[in-house]
């Protein structure tokens, strides 16, 4: 997922047209680094509880990737709404996250690398790790280098996932195989701005690590006044073999989280620096940042496709 929220950057280029018979520059300004920031915080799976931290590169780089970054002061605080729609934290329970400096950590038979921070208590005592709870809000705070960085998750209530169904088969020529598509089966809530997202996990990513190692399937329109309170049956856009185990998770997201994410899809589609820019909907307040905290609330179904 770092290389993925590096090509989403927007580089701004300047161009100066004087006339369609004339030559013109593109003056391309060097980008000042900035601090990316991909957290989560989920009900259900205390592995995906994690932040990654990272730098941009100048567009003149040679490489592609972007740096992790050590040493930062990563902590998690839950809280609760007040009648003043204040917020209070519980700071005496606040949970540090930390990197490892070590080549690669194993949790739960999956291997993750540098530059991730996590809650060690996965390792040390898993019953008691990081683990967020639907209602609750959670600050996330980060100091590196005399810079410090913070944003506030929601954890919605979950929307039920009825079921799964295999549906609409076909035989892939190119594979020599039959596939099919899957159903989700779901009721909407009976209220108005509910946002949900949709990750996959099948034997082509079974064995990735996190968030960005899924596939994301559909983000569905945050807006709901056309379905609102509706029983769904939304057919995903991915294919999968006949007699594959895939896990669905909905994720249900707060109005923000879906924004990031929808922008980020937006700027992952585009065609490149110079074509139509598209911003990224920040979630995080500081200095030269961009990323999201995103708070995820699950319910997830397994099916094995017929």
């Amino acid at each position: 997922m770092r290389k993925i929220l590096y090509i989403v950057m927007i580089i701004v280029a300047q161009f100066q047209l004087v006339s369609c018979e004339r030559d013109f520059d593109i003056k391309i300004q060097s980008n000042k680094p900035m601090l990316i920031v991909e957290g989560y915080i989920n009900n259900e799976m205390k592995e995906y509880n994690y932040v990654v931290l990272s730098r941009s590169q100048d567009y003149y780089s040679t490489t592609l990737e972007n740096l992790p970054v050590y040493g930062a002061k990563v902590t998690v605080t839950e809280g609760t709404l007040q009648p003043d729609n204040s917020i209070a934290w519980d700071k005496d329970n606040a949970v540090i996250l930390r990197e490892r400096n070590i080549a690669t950590i194993n949790i739960s038979s999956r291997t993750i690398s540098n530059g991730i921070y996590f809650d060690e208590r996965l390792i040390t005592d898993t019953s008691n790790a990081l683990l967020g709870k639907p209602g609750k809000y959670y600050l996330l705070r980060i100091e590196v280098d005399g810079n410090i960085y913070t944003a506030v998750t929601y954890l919605p209530v979950p929307v039920n996932l009825d079921r799964l169904s295999s549906e609409n088969h076909f035989i892939d020529a190119d594979k020599n195989e039959e596939r099919a598509m899957i159903t989700l089966h779901y009721k909407d809530p009976d209220s108005l701005g509910n946002a949900q997202l949709v990750y996959s996990r099948s034997d082509d990513n079974r064995n990735n690590f996190g968030w960005g190692g899924l596939r994301s399937g559909r983000f569905i329109n945050a807006t709901d006044d056309l379905i609102n309170g509706q029983y769904l049956n939304v057919v995903v856009s991915a294919d999968f073999a006949i007699k594959e185990k895939v896990d669905y998770y909905l994720v249900s997201v707060e109005r923000s989280v879906y924004n990031f994410w929808n922008s980020f899809n937006k700027a992952k589609d585009n065609a490149g620096p110079f074509s139509t820019p598209v911003m990224l909907d920040n979630t995080i307040t500081g200095d030269d940042v961009i990323g999201c905290f995103s708070g995820f609330s699950l319910s997830g179904k397994t099916i094995v496709v017929k």
